[in-house]
């Protein structure tokens, strides 16, 4: 696999929630879990996964080429408006002068 690509998809919370658990655990990127996890998937018979330190089956995740998040797909979340701040957004938007033309 040469070239690198972005796949964006649909998960439950949950799910990720593990995804991440897993890639902090094998001590890799999420973006990595989730490579080797797929490629397992896809592995024929023939290929055998590596035995890790405490005996488990694994394959080896590598990390993606791309260091950088020039696409800026990183996850960052605004915090939701508190109710105070909400209170206050309507009493500003009721005051606002409607301007009809």
């Amino acid at each position: 696999m040469s070239e690198i690509t972005t796949l964006t998809i649909k998960i439950p919370a949950e799910l990720k929630e593990l995804i991440k658990n897993a890639a902090a655990d094998a001590q890799h990127s999420l973006s990595a879990e989730v490579w080797a996890r797929l490629e397992k998937s896809f592995a024929t018979h023939d290929e055998k996964p590596v035995d890790d330190k405490k005996g488990k089956k694994v394959v080896k995740a590598e990390e993606p080429e791309i260091e950088v998040d020039n696409q800026h797909l990183g996850e960052h979340t605004e915090p939701a408006l508190t109710q105070k701040e909400l209170k206050k957004l309507r009493q500003l938007l009721s005051k606002a002068p409607n301007k009809k033309k």
